[in-house]
């Protein structure tokens, strides 16, 4: 069952294969600037709204069909490189905008015997990209 995906990297769920997320988190703000008034307290004037950010870990296990240094270098690369894309969960935009990968956590829970990875958590953060998909 396809959940979502994010660039060419699909979540999905099947009895063989597990591509999936857990702790997902989403937030944003607004964009404020103050003017100091002599005597007084200052005012707020609102800009506008701020980009947003989703959240998510992603458990990489080999006995689900992923290789998780694989994965992990493509995520890296991903954010290294600013690639930006979209992000659809239950079949739907989040955002009209893309997304880049603001930052990744990595933490590797089980070495095989020749030091490959065989499962690994990343905790991934979203950054929305304001260009927005109509000006691509």
């Amino acid at each position: 069952m396809l959940v979502g995906f994010m660039a060419d990297i699909p979540f999905i769920v099947s009895s063989h294969y597990i591509r999936t997320f857990d702790d997902y988190g989403r937030g944003t703000g607004g964009r404020w600037a103050q003017h100091d008034i002599i005597g007084d307290k200052p005012v707020l004037e609102f800009i506008g709204p701020d980009v947003e950010k989703v959240s998510f870990s992603m458990q990489l296990r080999a006995d689900q069909g992923l290789s998780p240094a694989k994965e992990l270098e493509k995520l890296r690369k991903m954010r290294d490189t600013g690639k930006f894309f979209p992000l659809v969960i239950g079949g739907k935009l989040i955002t009209d905008n893309m997304w880049v990968i603001e930052s990744l956590d990595e933490s590797v829970s089980f070495w095989g015997v020749w030091g490959g990875i065989l499962s690994a958590k990343v905790s991934v953060t979203l950054k929305e990209y304001a260009g927005g998909l109509n000006k691509l």
